[in-house]
């Protein structure tokens, strides 16, 4: 398999586990304590994986890992970065508790990001745009009307 494919397939079986887990989040449960506990378990599941992800050739993961993060791009980027993964989280955790569907909540959200993201892929990132491009968006906003029609 591809490591794009294997990458993809990886965040698609998260992605399930995610929104599963996000649902089942008991009403009572306060939702920062929830994401707490789960970030906790992110960061220990990330330490124990961490020697496993180094580029080939390396013997020194913890440098290597953390080289750049103290200061610089790398801390801001850490910085942008949680402040998204908190938002995502936070938002996913009370659409649910809204009544939020599981069938259609995270496409509708996936695919708003989409939207709005290629703007910045254009603009930022010199990232190519053409007319099937623009019709896949097209089918993306009609899709996400459908969605969201009671």
């Amino acid at each position: 398999m591809k490591p794009l494919y294997l990458a993809l397939a990886v965040a698609m079986v998260g992605s399930v586990i995610y929104h599963l887990g996000q649902k089942l989040v008991p009403p009572a449960a306060h939702p920062m304590a929830v994401l707490l506990a789960a970030y906790a378990v992110a960061f220990t599941l990330a330490l124990v994986a961490l020697p496993w992800m180094q580029p080939t050739g390396t013997t020194a993961p913890w440098r290597l890992a953390y080289a750049g993060m103290a200061t610089g791009p790398g801390l801001r980027v850490a910085l942008v970065l949680g402040l998204g993964v908190l938002l995502i989280e936070v938002g996913f955790l009370l659409a649910y508790r809204a009544g939020g569907s599981l069938q259609w909540s995270g496409v509708a959200v996936n695919g708003a990001a989409a939207v709005l993201l290629v703007p910045v892929a254009v603009l930022a990132f010199k990232e190519a745009f053409s007319l099937p491009k623009a019709l896949g968006m097209l089918l993306v906003l009609a899709g996400l009307a459908l969605l969201t029609r009671r």
